[in-house]
């Protein structure tokens, strides 16, 4: 992303940094430009309450190691900074405490230490996030789709300024985008972005969020990255695409394994499926995201892969001259309410443990899982992913494998604000719980 002003012999007079908590909620500090430096050296004061803040606007979920008493810092980092528009500009933050020290809880901290892990491990990843909004009013009510068809060019044309400046705005901002269309829902865009490396990427996706919703507000109507927009709509889903090398070579293509993965290959989407149940909380744990992961809503509701299977949590797109990026895996399962580093972390956590434990790679599942009866799963080794955010949060704090992967403080961290939700709004229904969180991730 651009450094520096797009606009030529303008100079930016305000910075918003802004990171992600556990709950998945963008949080910000503005700046003006003489504050700058301060903000990238030495930070700004933040409570550790930033870290349990809650999706109901005001709740805080306190646990032994987040309360009332101490501060941190948040810290910008100036190398991926971008550019709004001519005064503004964007950056992304970090957790540090008043000796310096990195804050376990921090998401963008944590994916930084697994991609070093990574980088001791021998490999590189690269990352590709596909993100899906609903267009909804200022209230966040329904708009006309008297036009709209699935994937239809009316809806484009309908929407077709907003998607203009959607594009213009990504392009100042060095946001690579690969494709913007309408999607299966009404009012529903899908964007996908160039894959990055994995922070560079999360962040990509974090100011490409913020631009939908600074256009959207333009033209007077706001922007829904729920799960389940609406209750008896289609589910949003915030897919991330895997690419691992080691030494510049390709794991998951140019091998002698299954779908032409390398042995690596097969290890790292082995260990991906295996740990799937686990990832849930990450993935997609909030009190909406169990509306979505249902068979038949292409959310990835089984933990098992397959090549092109969209109904697979880990979907495998394999080289050959469609994919002129070469092969990689797409993990299905996640959802706009996730903590996009947080969920980059797991994933990429979950892949190296399968390399290092030479996990046993599953038969690969040629049909709709849920065609399939129980025997016939149980004999491909095909779990259904739970839809009972209870049952997920439970798994997540159990995970030994996340808590090698994020460490203790980050999960517990995500673990209070999810079991917040479950135990505040305990006796929700599908409509009550899609209307009254609709907007809470909007930017």
């Amino acid at each position: 992303m651009s450094s520096q002003s797009g606009f030529p012999g303008v100079e930016p007079t305000v910075l918003i940094g802004t990171i992600v908590n556990p709950a998945g909620l963008t949080l910000a500090k503005v700046v003006p430009q003489t504050r700058v430096p301060v903000f990238a050296s030495s930070g700004l004061g933040a409570s550790p309450t930033w870290h349990a803040f809650t999706i109901d606007q005001g709740g805080i979920a306190f646990t032994d190691a987040i309360g009332v008493v101490g501060d941190q810092r948040i810290r910008v980092d100036l190398d991926a900074m971008a550019t709004l528009d001519p005064t503004l500009v964007w950056a992304p933050g970090e957790f540090f405490d008043q000796t310096g020290q990195p804050v376990p809880q921090c998401a963008r901290g944590t994916l930084r230490r697994v991609v070093d892990r990574l980088a001791e491990a021998g490999l590189r990843a690269l990352v590709g996030h596909e993100l899906e909004f609903v267009l909804v009013g200022p209230d966040g009510g329904r708009l006309p789709s008297d036009l709209w068809a699935p994937y239809g060019a009316a809806g484009a044309f309908e929407h077709e300024e907003f998607v203009r400046e959607v594009l213009a705005d990504c392009r100042t901002a060095g946001v690579s985008v690969e494709q913007l269309h309408p999607e299966y829902g009404r009012n529903q865009f899908e964007m996908s972005l160039e894959p990055r490396d994995p922070i560079a990427a999360a962040d990509q996706l974090v100011v490409a969020r913020i631009i939908i919703g600074r256009v959207a507000r333009r033209h007077g109507i706001r922007v829904s990255f729920s799960p389940k927009p609406f209750a008896d709509g289609v589910g949003c889903g915030a897919h991330q695409h895997l690419s691992l090398f080691r030494d510049d070579e390709p794991l998951f293509s140019g091998g002698a394994g299954t779908a032409g993965m390398t042995v690596d290959g097969e290890h790292a989407v082995a260990g991906i499926v295996e740990d799937m149940v686990d990832l849930q909380g990450v993935l997609c744990g909030s009190v909406v995201s169990g509306l979505r992961m249902l068979p038949g809503q292409w959310a990835g509701a089984f933990a098992c892969w397959g090549v092109e299977n969209r109904e697979a949590a880990v979907r495998l797109i394999a080289a050959g001259p469609a994919s002129p990026r070469g092969a990689n895996v797409e993990v299905k399962a996640i959802d706009p309410s996730a903590n996009v580093y947080f969920a980059t972390a797991a994933i990429l956590g979950s892949a190296v443990a399968g390399i290092d434990r030479a996990a046993s790679l599953p038969p690969e599942v040629t049909v709709d899982p849920a065609n399939l009866s129980p025997e016939q799963r149980a004999d491909a080794r095909i779990r259904p992913l739970s839809h009972d955010q209870r049952a997920i949060v439970e798994a997540m704090d159990a995970s030994a494998r996340l808590r090698e992967t994020l460490g203790d403080p980050a999960v517990d961290a995500l673990v209070a604000v999810r079991r917040y939700e479950i135990t505040t709004f305990p006796d929700h229904t599908p409509t009550t719980i899609a209307d009254r969180f609709r907007l809470a991730w909007s930017v």
